[in-house]
């Protein structure tokens, strides 16, 4: 035993030789604690060209095996964000009103749609979600775009809840987002259409379940995402609504008309009528001025749904982006806004209060003349030009002419065939050298009018079946040559 004061012996030193020159010096590295700690040294640095050595692999060393997660743990773990749509061929469907399907498939066309097929009451194409985007945009006929996301036969509702419960719908938008479904069913053997909405929104709902995911909310009135079943007597068809609110919602209407008439159906009458921007057009009973204010957007090539938003917008393959250069294309293809030789009158002052304030919340009341005049009395604007109008019929008719007093002793006929034989003999005097396309539900018009209609075309105004008369106007009676 040494004594107290001895000093304790020291350490000896080992020592590792030194690398011999020009060849690296080895690093160790740092002891882990799990298999699952991240190796965090850094890796060693290789040519461009050289070859990565190979792994070694490294030691196993025993771990407790994980758990397996039960119901609980896997409702809360991280829930993966929608995915988008692949940028596949959609297949489409378009309404819009009938007699308008041959229009609409050619501004379908014309908008880069493939596989175009007119069909009753609607056009069905092909393309991508950035095409369903530009025909949202730009489509001045079509009411709604639906993308079909399935169709096949069925026999029963359980049948249609398979269908529904077997898509992604979590791919498509997220669980944060409303919904409600609607059906439409033509010549449909079940017993209850509600009952079927009710079996699609519950596939919807159990498929987010399905996919670990809280149910959606159901939002009848403004839904984010609007879906669609189609009902036929063996068959269905499944949409997703992208326009959501109908397209003839073009955001410029502020003060409404009674009976007014949908936009969509006015910009068909435009085309129908052959206009174009360089020929006068009058609206001698314009109402709120929708075929006046769907001319002058026409006319100044200005995108329809610039005002207004969509429901694609809330779906997972939105790119707001490319939705922006949408926009900005749009407003750059714009043409400069002029006096354009529109003119409108209407018999009610109201309603020429209603049409100019429609055209100032559409920037476009530069663009018209617009004045209170009876069409039994108006002078025609310019010596030939378009008429194209909806005259009033029903209790539009009465109202107007019962709210207005006669002037200059000047008769004002308040039964419909009066009506029709003076405005027959107000083109006849003072529109000579004009063409007039009059739509009208009433079949008493081509009776009375007093001029030979050179082509009649069937439409629908909503459920309303209607005629859209072309009268070539000349000097005396057509009839009576």
């Amino acid at each position: 035993m040494s004594p107290p004061t001895a000093k304790p012996p020291r350490k000896t030193l080992r020592l590792k030789p030194i690398a011999a020159a020009g060849q690296p010096r080895a690093k160790h590295k740092p002891l882990r604690w799990s298999p699952l700690q991240k190796d965090r040294s850094p890796a060693p640095k290789t040519a461009p060209d050289a070859t990565p050595p190979a792994a070694v692999p490294a030691a196993k060393s025993p771990a407790r095996p994980p758990a397996r997660p039960g119901p609980e743990a896997a409702a809360q773990r991280r829930r993966p964000k929608p995915k988008p749509p692949e940028a596949a061929r959609l297949s489409l469907f378009c309404p819009c009103p009938r007699g308008l399907e041959a229009q609409t498939a050619q501004e379908l066309a014309d908008l880069g749609a493939a596989e175009v097929e007119p069909a009753s009451g609607g056009v069905g194409c092909a393309g991508d979600l950035v095409l369903a985007w530009k025909i949202n945009l730009w489509s001045r006929l079509a009411i709604r775009v639906l993308w079909r996301v399935a169709a096949g036969p069925y026999r029963r509702e359980e049948d249609l809840y398979d269908a529904a419960l077997a898509l992604p719908w979590s791919d498509w938008f997220g669980h944060d987002k409303t919904l409600a479904v609607r059906t439409v069913a033509h010549d449909c053997p079940l017993k209850s259409l509600n009952f079927v909405t009710l079996k699609i929104k519950d596939a919807v709902c159990d498929r987010f379940r399905q996919d670990h995911l809280p149910r959606p909310d159901v939002e009848p009135r403004a839904p984010d995402v609007p879906i669609l079943i189609y009902l036929e007597r063996d068959r269905f068809s499944l949409y997703l609504d992208l326009s959501g609110a109908p397209l003839n919602r073009r955001g410029y209407r502020v003060e409404p008309a009674p009976a007014p008439l949908n936009e969509n159906l006015a910009a068909g009458l435009l085309i129908l009528s052959g206009w174009t921007p360089q020929k006068p057009l009058l609206d001698p009973m314009m109402g709120g001025g929708t075929i006046l204010l769907e001319a002058a957007m026409l006319a100044l090539n200005m995108a329809p749904g610039l005002k207004r938003h969509f429901a694609f917008e809330n779906l997972a393959g939105f790119d707001k982006v490319e939705w922006t250069r949408l926009r900005k294309d749009a407003e750059a293809a714009q043409g400069e806004k002029r006096a354009l030789p529109l003119y409108g009158c209407d018999l009610d002052p109201n309603m020429v209060r209603a049409a100019g304030l429609n055209f100032k919340a559409a920037g476009l009341l530069d663009c018209v003349t617009l004045r209170e005049g009876d069409v039994l009395a108006i002078p025609a604007p310019a010596e030939a030009g378009l008429i194209v109008s909806n005259p009033p019929y029903g209790i539009r008719l009465a109202v107007g002419r019962a709210a207005s007093t006669p002037r200059d002793g000047e008769v004002r006929p308040a039964d419909f065939a009066a009506f029709y034989r003076a405005l027959g003999d107000a083109l006849k005097q003072r529109f000579t050298g004009w063409t007039a396309h009059l739509l009208s539900a009433d079949p008493d018009l081509p009776r009375q009018i007093g001029l030979k209609a050179t082509r009649r075309t069937p439409l629908y105004n909503g459920p309303l079946e209607c005629r859209l008369y072309e009268y070539r106007v000349e000097a005396g009676s057509l009839r009576a040559r």
